[in-house]
């Protein structure tokens, strides 16, 4: 879940800008929020703030140039001051503060807090080469302190401390590693097929489902078609999609009923938490094994229409089918692993109707069962007063983007 989320001097984004999760003064976040402005306001340039958090998070150690300060995009007026992002979270049922702070040469200041019960505990905090461990962490200390070292200057140290796997910092990288999802822009068309054949291919409950959503768009298409698993593969990932199934059973159980919880770790060691740990992690393990197996005979898409015999690639598609497909296997995904995925410019090719089913799949309880959100950026604001008109329980979470005279933009909840 994400309760918040704030930003200042990222692109148009010069000044503090803060966007919120939330209905009033209530802690649990609605189940979609959408960001409306006009063109060249700043909505692409929020989700991309949004992006730019999380590939720091994962990427800042592996990804960015030691040689150089930290990647950021500040505002063309502002160069000189440094960039700030924080979220506010859960992770494996404990509310997180996390930020940073970086400058031109260096990450300024990062600071990680958690919240159980609602009382503030310092996990970290870093000014300069200065970390201070929280005092209800002294257990942990070694193992933070053992990485601050090992950190360079322009890097985060979640970063470091997610990989080398230290435990009091592993639910807050996680939660940006397996929890929160930004998909912007059109994607590759190779890149749309491997994320569709990834998920057809995990079950036929998947492949029915992802069929049904795309026949409802009337687009003419009866059929989807994927080549069969290299039986190099085949055995490997079948072995793989039955372990997954069985721990998501036990992970289910384990969620819903704290006397199974508590029998579990009593009789295997592992917490809850751990449970699903494990889950996502054969999940990533089943999806690089499908990536490898297609990189050697590609996927094999394609897509049968109503009344035409030759069956269609993906490159031979209208714009709103390969639109349509780019999103249908991201929602979906996130819809079952109760991911936080934010869409830029979610109407893009679709129409209206089509668009709004697809925000219905996360405003209905009955699809939405894992508390996923979803956070959109529209300049349709049609779509937006269309799902608010149903029903006030599920009321869009709606919030306005402007740009000034000076090229900078503000955001302000509608």
């Amino acid at each position: 879940m994400l309760r918040s989320f704030r930003v200042s001097n990222h692109k148009s984004l010069a000044d503090l800008q803060e966007l919120r999760l939330t209905r009033g003064s209530a802690s649990v976040a609605v189940p979609v929020t959408a960001v409306h402005g006009g063109p060249a306001a700043g909505k692409s340039n929020l989700v991309d703030a949004l992006g730019h958090m999380r590939e720091a998070v994962l990427r800042s150690v592996t990804g960015w140039d030691p040689y150089a300060g930290p990647e950021r995009a500040p505002h063309l007026g502002h160069t000189g001051q440094p960039s700030e992002f924080e979220a506010v979270f859960i992770a494996e049922e404990t509310p997180y503060t996390y930020g940073f702070r970086l400058d031109a040469a260096d990450v300024a200041a990062e600071w990680l807090y958690s919240h159980p019960r609602s009382r503030k505990r310092i996990v970290f905090e870093r000014e300069g080469e200065t970390v201070r461990v929280g005092p209800m962490f002294e257990a942990a200390r070694f193992g933070i302190t053992a990485l601050i070292p090992l950190v360079r200057p322009n890097a985060l140290l979640l970063s470091l401390a997610g990989q080398m796997y230290a435990e009091a910092l592993v639910p807050a990288y996680r939660w940006f590693e397996t929890r929160f999802e930004v998909s912007r822009g059109t994607g590759a068309i190779d890149s749309v097929e491997l994320r569709v054949g990834a998920h057809l291919s995990r079950s036929t409950e998947n492949a029915a489902r992802l069929l049904t959503l795309l026949q409802t768009a009337d687009l003419g298409i009866t059929d989807l078609l994927i080549a069969q698993n290299d039986p190099g593969y085949a055995d490997y990932l079948r072995d793989l999609d039955a372990d997954i199934a069985a721990l998501g059973e036990q992970t289910d159980r384990a969620a819903g009923s704290a006397a199974y919880a508590a029998q579990l770790e009593s009789d295997s060691g592992l917490t809850a938490a751990q449970l699903a740990r494990e889950l996502t992690n054969m999940r990533n393990a089943r999806d690089a094994l499908y990536t490898r197996m297609v990189a050697r005979r590609g996927v094999g898409l394609r897509l049968v229409h109503i009344g035409v015999d030759p069956v269609f690639t993906l490159a031979e598609e209208s714009s709103a089918t390969v639109a349509l497909l780019r999103l249908l296997p991201v929602l979906l995904d996130a819809l079952d692993a109760g991911k936080v995925l934010v869409v830029d410019d979610i109407g893009a090719r679709l129409t209206v109707e089509e668009a709004d089913r697809l925000i219905q799949l996360f405003q209905n309880p009955e699809t939405n069962t894992r508390g996923a959100q979803l956070v959109y950026t529209t300049g349709d604001r049609a779509l937006v007063d269309r799902g608010n008109g149903r029903s006030a329980r599920t009321r869009t979470g709606t919030w306005t983007v402007r740009r000034s005279d000076a090229g900078t933009s503000t955001l302000a909840m509608s």
